[in-house]
């Protein structure tokens, strides 16, 4: 795809301080909660990580879902995807052809999900930010600019949401300020993805010196191996807790107490030998079907043996 920049005008302004400044957290009332899926993330820090030599950060436009609960206006950023940009010191040139086009094919893909805003990389908001927002502004209904820390600040991933709008005096057409309200930002996870997380996170680079090098999942019986451990370890904490706030060393809280009253709640209560008939069958199904797999790859190597012989 050819790129064709669509420039954003610079604008001059004769102060001294900062053209953009952070507003006060939105009002009760009005605040919007934003809930970026971890794919998002994954795809910004991918973006990132394969930017030219010379790109100091990345931009690039979410797509997402807008949906109203009992807790009030929810917005799911699911997708995202790069706008080539470039950028100099007070301007900015972005390919928003090219922005246009995959919007609409988004679109195709799934008509509930539409244009929520924008997202870049970075640790503060720059003012080419606050002109790149208000290009967004004129063309969508208060998006939201994502700032993602890709560069890991204290070791720790950032991810912090932002509306803004443009101030303007009377008589003047052109903006004179951006105002940047940072807004609610929470990680939204599924039970589905949370497994895929921790798988990626528990398995083993191939090659540890390099980022893109293939990982190496966990076996089933390790990922049971480390299950195990961690609910023994969780266990522990708690018949540790318990045993303070019955001692009196420690002051129990009623959210804890009911955390815990309905995780034992949860559990179905089996007798011991029967949890040990059940847990031995159940191993002993799983060695005859590891015991039956290894003989079909046994029958099959010697087949492919035996054919190559003869021929």
């Amino acid at each position: 795809h050819d790129f064709q920049p669509s420039a954003i005008p610079r604008r001059r302004h004769n102060m001294d301080t900062s053209p953009f400044f952070l507003a006060p957290p939105a009002k009760a009332e009005n605040r919007v909660t934003y809930k970026v899926h971890p794919l998002v993330v994954f795809n910004i820090l991918d973006h990132y990580r394969r930017r030219e030599k010379e790109q100091k950060r990345v931009v690039g436009t979410l797509i997402g879902e807008t949906l109203r609960g009992p807790e009030g206006k929810i917005v799911h950023i699911k997708n995202c995807f790069p706008i080539p940009h470039l950028e100099r010191e007070d301007e900015v040139e972005i390919d928003f052809v090219y922005h246009k086009s995959m919007a609409a094919l988004q679109k195709r893909l799934n008509s509930n999900e539409t244009v929520v805003g924008w997202y870049s990389t970075g640790i503060e908001i720059s003012y080419t930010s606050s002109l790149i927002h208000e290009e967004f502004t004129r063309k969508y209904k208060q998006p939201v600019h994502l700032l993602v820390d890709a560069t890991l600040t204290g070791n720790k991933l950032s991810v912090q949401g932002y509306i803004g709008k443009t101030l303007r005096v009377e008589g003047k057409e052109e903006g004179v300020i951006a105002q940047f309200e940072k807004v609610k930002t929470e990680l939204s996870t599924s039970d589905a993805t949370k497994i895929a997380i921790d798988a990626m996170i528990n398995g083993t680079p191939d090659e540890r010196k390099k980022i893109d090098s293939p990982l190496t999942m966990q076996t089933e019986v390790d990922n049971l191996h480390g299950s195990l451990l961690n609910l023994l370890d969780l266990l522990e904490k708690v018949s540790e807790y318990v045993d303070k706030v019955t001692a009196g060393d420690k002051k129990s809280t009623t959210e804890i107490g009911a955390a815990i009253k309905d995780a034992l709640a949860a559990i179905p209560r089996i007798e011991p030998e029967m949890f040990t008939r059940m847990f031995n069958q159940k191993t002993e199904d799983l060695l005859m079907i590891l015991y039956l797999s290894n003989i079909t790859r046994a029958q099959v190597a010697l087949g492919n043996r035996i054919y190559e012989v003869l021929e």
